[in-house]
């Protein structure tokens, strides 16, 4: 398990049916969002790979269809 020393991030590594998985959860904050996650990623990306889940309240709208849904 890894995780920042401000909450925002956790990644629990382990396998399931002898399959390697990792769960990457991020929390950003609601100011600069793009560029948190960004950095979150570059920061991590040396234990990230085809294995790897990214879940977490982002606070922020991914696509145009999130956008209009919130109206």
């Amino acid at each position: 398990m890894k995780k920042d020393k401000h909450g925002y991030n956790v990644m629990v590594k382990g396998s399931i049916q002898q399959e390697d998985l990792a769960i990457l959860n991020i929390y950003a904050p609601k100011t600069s969002v793009r560029k948190f996650i960004n950095q979150v990623i570059r920061h991590l990306q040396k234990d990230l790979d085809n294995h790897t889940v990214v879940v977490g309240d982002f606070n922020t709208s991914l696509t145009a269809l999130d956008r209009s849904s919130r109206q």
